[in-house]
């Protein structure tokens, strides 16, 4: 009888070790998954840096990680021929799409922090420390996984929009505006309004 009863406690026990087994293995997925997201995460934002670094040939500078008074950060900035472009990098997943004016839906829904609104912040912040009239300032939203689409016939709809890989375009086939003594002037001045030096510097044929 005695023997009995230790096989059944010993059985009773195992049983609930068994039942814990599948918690643990949810968990320890569920962290996995949590790290894998944040190294794709870090991946994504380093293929945008990535991007960003072919702009030194068409005679740009560029800034990472420049704090704002009011709107946050700024992702990445570059200056060059075409004055200051604000690069604002969403990580958001799914469809974007932009209606005749613009307007961006991502997954048929309004965004709740419109990128287009963070944009026009972010801007503003960079003018109310430049000197005025010192430069046009533009803003480019990256999409770093979304697929983006158009509604209508009129592709200008997603003009200042863009996925990590067609971001060089921007630079690429950006107007003139300014001389390489300007641009070096300009970004001394974002250098000294947010005190962080460029990672990119314009490639020695176009100083």
């Amino acid at each position: 009888m005695r023997g009995a009863t230790i096989r059944i406690l010993m059985t009773t026990l195992l049983l609930q070790l068994l039942l814990a087994l599948p918690t643990w293995r949810e968990e320890d997925r569920a962290r996995l998954s949590a790290r894998e997201e944040r190294i794709a995460r870090a991946e994504r934002r380093e293929h945008v840096r990535l991007a960003l670094r072919s702009a030194a040939a068409h005679g740009y500078y560029v800034f990472d990680e420049l704090m704002t008074e009011e709107a946050g950060m700024i992702d990445f900035l570059a200056v060059g021929p075409v004055g200051v472009i604000v690069v604002v990098v969403r990580d958001e997943a799914g469809t974007v799409t932009a209606d005749v004016d613009g307007t961006l839906y991502l997954n048929g829904r309004a965004f709740e922090d419109s990128p287009n609104t963070q944009g026009v912040d972010l801007v503003e912040d960079v003018y109310a420390r430049l000197p005025e009239e010192a430069c046009t300032v533009y803003h480019v939203i990256c999409f770093t996984r979304a697929e983006l689409f158009y509604l209508g016939e009129n592709q200008d709809a997603l003009t200042g929009v863009s996925p990590t890989w067609d971001l060089p375009l921007a630079f690429e086939e950006a107007g003139r505006e300014h001389t390489p003594a300007d641009v070096a002037d300009l970004a001394d001045l974002v250098r000294e309004a947010y005190g962080r030096p460029p990672f990119v510097v314009p490639e020695e044929g176009e100083l």
